[in-house]
């Protein structure tokens, strides 16, 4: 298990001095690559290898949102690979241990050369210790998208993808679709269930349009590109 603590800051929080799922997922991804770069798979060992963990999905689940000043602790693990795919699962905890989030992410080993998945040797496993998965209610790792009759008739305007949305792989950061939903979510405080299913790299110029769906407590925040293929699939519930 890898774990990083911090004090949650003015800057990582909204109006109300609480983090919401977009500030949630990065801790989580940075945790995770730390915790690679620990083992020496990190950011600098792509240059040499050509291969790397991308994410493909999450599947988050708020208790409670960390608060402005709270010391929090964030734990991440691999508990399974399988073929193509690793899954990881993270914990985050207050200062009295309690866990106040609980997550699942799904990733696929890619040969970044020529961007084709590839099967994870021992040797590209060794440091990633199998841990006992946590008990939670496993999603499927697709997110079927809702049927037509739920999909909302407004036309929202396009995203252009800017460079500051891009990261070192050279495509959008992994959040930034996250924090991007928020805007379509009436009351992002009250969001206590999230997945994100990665289709597509968007990559600088490309647009994203945004198409909204809904279904009882269930909303769908699907980033198209102009032949209405999505990018990515941002499912959240409260």
């Amino acid at each position: 298990m890898y774990e990083m603590t911090r004090q949650i800051t003015y800057s990582q929080v909204g109006s109300d001095l609480k983090t919401d799922i977009g500030m949630i997922t990065h801790f989580l991804q940075d945790c995770a690559l730390f915790h690679s770069e620990s083992i020496g798979k990190g950011v600098d060992s792509l240059d040499g290898t050509k291969k790397a963990w991308f994410l493909s999905g999450w599947q988050i689940e708020v208790l409670r949102y960390p608060e402005y000043k709270e010391n929090i602790t964030v734990q991440t693990w691999p508990h399974d690979f399988k073929g193509l795919y690793g899954y990881r699962n993270f914990d985050i905890l207050d200062s009295a241990g309690n866990r106040i989030v609980q997550a699942n992410s799904i990733w696929i080993f890619m040969d970044v050369e020529n961007m084709h998945p590839v099967k994870a040797t021992e040797q590209d496993k060794e440091g990633y210790d199998i841990e006992p998965a946590l008990p939670m209610e496993y999603a499927p790792r697709k997110i079927k998208i809702l049927d037509e009759e739920c999909r909302e008739s407004r036309t929202i305007e396009p995203i252009l993808v800017k460079r500051s949305f891009i990261d070192s792989n050279q495509h959008v950061n992994n959040v930034r679709y996250v924090t991007e939903s928020l805007d379509f979510v009436e009351d992002v405080g009250s969001i206590r269930s999230i997945r994100v299913d990665y289709r597509k790299a968007a990559v600088l110029g490309d647009i994203l349009y945004p198409v909204l769906y809904d279904k009882d407590a269930t909303r769908q925040i699907v980033f198209e590109d102009e032949k209405g293929q999505p990018y990515v699939i941002v499912e959240v519930m409260v």
